[in-house]
């Protein structure tokens, strides 16, 4: 009777212990079935919310310090990584709602070419800010199966989405091209931002490709492009982008065909950056650039005498530039390479009595040493920026020749181009 009991206790332990087992992997089971779900919504730095940008939890894995999305096998590695998506709505809302479990990272799509950054992401009261300028750059932690995470905040920065056409030579479309090299300069007025980077890229059936293009810079910023294909180059004159400008439209024709790639044949260098001699600058021929301390705008020309200069000016109710105090002088020797440039000065109507072109009271001078004066290449009626100071010249001087640009100025006009 004993050991009966004993074998029926003996089995009741055993069936006790498979029935834990079974439940074990009936909860893990259903635990692994259990969805998980993030809800949130996306807004600029203004508190703006944003539309139609893809939110994405990718599965990553450690790798020494670093995550890195985790591969599906047997596939190579595709530009987006395999990840839970949603597309934001008109109130900058998604809710992502999968079987989710392990450390993710909170990014946006497309993985390789974002179309913005992440600044920040609120989850309550805690704050997680991405590391750096990482491809996929978001940030990462770890979720749980059936866990509800709602109200995340994702504060973002909009990139600069340029719109481009590739013309070839003969004016048709550069279609279909499979490796086209877009490239940029960014230049900030302040000099503080100075970077170039490029991609490879594609054009469609009708020679269009979309880029956006990362600053994080709160000031304009000149923009020079450029393209490279098979059958030839292309640049553009620089363009100014303020911060809040998001999209831009540019048309890139080829000019010159593309030389074989031996000494002597190298591509043209972009005409801007810092120039040894005068001591800083941008050369940006062409674009209006505002002064933020009086509201003017200035813009440097190509001219071929003084009255051509000043029909130009007229064409733009504008004026050859008036320099009113040291402060605008240091402004355009930071702005503008004004190397042997013409300025608004003169004594053409009265030897020695200067006045600016526009009028304005003469109440600042930069004359350099020995200035103004006269020598025996004739009149010197005309003032020239030279080395950041002015010298007094004529069209009889031999340096004559050598001057061709022009600084432009006018009131109030907006930094458009």
């Amino acid at each position: 009777m004993a050991y009966l009991c004993f074998r029926m206790k003996t089995i009741v332990f055993l069936l006790g212990i498979v029935a834990l087992f079974f439940l074990g992997a009936l909860e893990s089971s259903a635990q692994e079935g259990t969805l998980t779900t993030l809800t949130g919504r996306a807004i600029d730095e203004a508190g703006q919310p944003i539309t139609g940008l893809t939110v994405v939890l990718v599965p990553v894995q450690d790798g020494s310090g670093a995550w890195f999305p985790i591969q599906v096998e047997g596939h190579g590695w595709p530009d987006d990584p395999m990840a839970f998506q949603a597309e934001t709505d008109t109130e900058g809302r998604f809710i992502i709602t999968d079987t989710i479990d392990g450390p993710v990272l909170l990014g946006l799509f497309p993985y390789y070419k974002p179309e913005a950054k992440i600044l920040k992401v609120q989850i309550g009261d805690m704050f997680l800010y991405p590391g750096g300028d990482a491809v996929g750059g978001g940030t990462v932690f770890t979720l749980e199966p059936g866990e509800y995470i709602e109200n995340v905040e994702i504060t973002v920065r909009r990139f600069l989405q340029l719109r481009a056409k590739v013309l070839k030579m003969d004016g048709n479309p550069l279609a279909n091209a499979r490796r086209i090299k877009f490239k940029v300069r960014q230049l900030s007025l302040d000099g503080e931002l100075d970077g170039s980077r490029s991609w490879t890229t594609e054009t469609n059936a009708e020679g269009n490709f979309v880029q956006y293009i990362p600053c994080y810079a709160d000031v304009p910023i000149f923009y020079f492009l450029s393209v490279t294909g098979q059958s030839g180059s292309a640049r553009l004159d620089p363009i100014v982008v303020k911060p809040e400008d998001l999209m831009h439209e540019v048309v890139f024709t080829f000019e010159d065909p593309l030389l074989p790639d031996v000494p002597g044949n190298a591509p043209r260098r972009f005409h801007a950056g810092a120039s040894a001699r005068v001591g800083g600058g941008i050369d940006a021929t062409g674009v209006w650039i505002v002064n933020p301390a009086n509201g003017h705008a200035y813009k440097k020309i190509r001219f071929s005498g003084v009255k051509d200069a000043i029909a130009q000016a007229a064409k733009e109710d504008a004026y050859l530039v008036a320099i009113n105090d040291e402060a605008e002088q240091n402004w355009l020797n930071q702005v503008f390479v004004a190397h042997r440039t013409l300025i608004g000065l003169s004594d053409v109507k009265e030897e020695g009595h200067w006045q600016w072109h526009s009028g304005e009271p003469v109440t600042y001078t930069n004359w350099a040493r020995d200035e103004p004066q006269d020598t025996n290449s004739g009149d010197e009626d005309y003032v020239i920026l030279f080395a950041d100071q002015w010298m007094d010249i004529g069209p009889e001087d031999i340096r004559w020749r050598f001057i061709n640009s022009v600084l432009l100025e006018k009131e109030e006009r907006p930094v458009t181009e």
